[in-house]
């Protein structure tokens, strides 16, 4: 693997982590019926729900999803900012 690759799947990682903790920590601080902690939840959901292929002797199932949430992706731009000021 390459340094870069490497680079890319730890500020992914990372981000994604990050981003989600700071969604969970800041809807703490909001009411169960506010629009903040309604947008900070919305989520989308791009992929490919699990789908199954029977050949008789062998049956093979095979699906992704990704679950982006604002925050995770907020985090995940923050990241890679600081990662390239620090590192670049």
């Amino acid at each position: 693997m390459s340094k870069g690759l490497i680079n890319f799947i730890l500020i992914v990682i990372i981000g994604t982590l990050l981003g989600a903790f700071i969604g969970k920590a800041i809807s703490k601080f909001f009411p169960s019926d506010s629009n903040v902690k309604e947008m900070l939840s919305l989520e989308i959901k791009p992929g490919l729900q699990p789908t199954t292929i029977d050949l008789g002797i062998l049956e093979i199932t095979f699906g992704a999803v990704v679950k982006l949430k604002i925050t995770a992706v907020v985090g995940l731009i923050l990241t890679a900012i600081i990662f390239r000021k620090l590192i670049m």
